[in-house]
């Protein structure tokens, strides 16, 4: 087997280039057939299954698409997904929420 899985940047020291991921593929992947994603997240959505994780850059995208070829796995869908990650607190707005006041 290959070791081209993901391998997230370090922990506290994100890095702007970094994408998060979403590979579709075919079928429902064995306990093995998991473990060659250590870093990212695995879940079944039958008829397939969901990859989800951050890739470093371009190289590394091609790395975990040509794991998926070695393993035989059929690529059914592939997109560039936003980070679920909430915003630091200086990017938050700093208006107050708006409140919606009815009067009677």
């Amino acid at each position: 087997m290959d070791d081209r899985a993901a391998t997230p940047p370090s922990a506290g020291c994100p890095d702007p280039g970094v994408r998060r991921y979403e590979f579709r593929v075919a079928g429902l992947l064995s306990e093995r057939t998991r473990g060659a994603f250590p870093d990212m997240t695995v879940v079944d959505a039958p008829p397939e299954t969901v990859i989800v994780g951050d890739v470093l850059d371009d190289a590394h995208l091609y790395g975990v698409l040509g794991l998926l070829q070695d393993l035989g796995l059929r690529l059914t869908a592939l997109r560039q997904v936003p980070d679920p990650s909430p915003p630091a607190d200086g990017d938050r707005a700093t208006a107050p929420a708006r409140r919606d006041r009815r009067t009677p």
